[in-house]
């Protein structure tokens, strides 16, 4: 070992430089029918990810309720093959991950799986994306975020 750091071949599959964590700002709105109101606002920032083998998009937000849920959606499923953007509404598959709001604060605490959800989806040319779904409790969640910075490399083929 080098100094207590492991060498790049023991990296988890997926890891390594090509991998890059986006944080960017967008729009978090959790629309549900309780007594702790109709419609909240969750956290402004939101993180993206690319996965390659297979081409995953991962987004990581903050709900208006402050749990957080993780959506990963193949890329096959959100843009046609030969094209840089959905080019219009689709409605794909999506792998539901949350983390309670209890166990953020607590600091410790299990992820629950939600399982395959279906995400209305809509992604421009400029990575502008929009997502709609209705998670595990019942919500439904708007999230508008640009991706754009992460899907460069697609477009160009690198």
């Amino acid at each position: 070992m080098n100094g207590g750091q492991p060498p790049d071949d023991d990296a988890p599959a997926g890891a390594g430089a090509e991998d890059e964590v986006l944080v960017t700002s967008g729009d978090v709105t959790s629309i549900g029918d309780g007594s702790d109101g109709a419609v909240a606002t969750g956290r402004g920032e939101i993180a993206a990810s690319l996965s390659t083998d297979p081409d995953v998009l991962s987004i990581a937000f903050v709900t208006g309720a402050g749990d957080v849920q993780f959506l990963q959606i193949e890329l096959d499923d959100l843009i046609p093959r030969g094209a840089s953007a959905s080019d219009g509404d689709v409605v794909v598959d999506a792998e539901l991950t949350a983390l309670s709001a209890d166990a953020i604060s607590s600091g410790g605490g299990a992820a629950t799986p939600g399982g395959t959800v279906s995400v209305a989806a809509h992604l421009t040319e400029q990575g502008d994306l929009s997502l709609s779904f209705v998670d595990g409790d019942e919500r439904l969640q708007l999230i508008e975020t640009n991706v754009g910075q992460l899907l460069q490399g697609l477009k160009t083929g690198e």
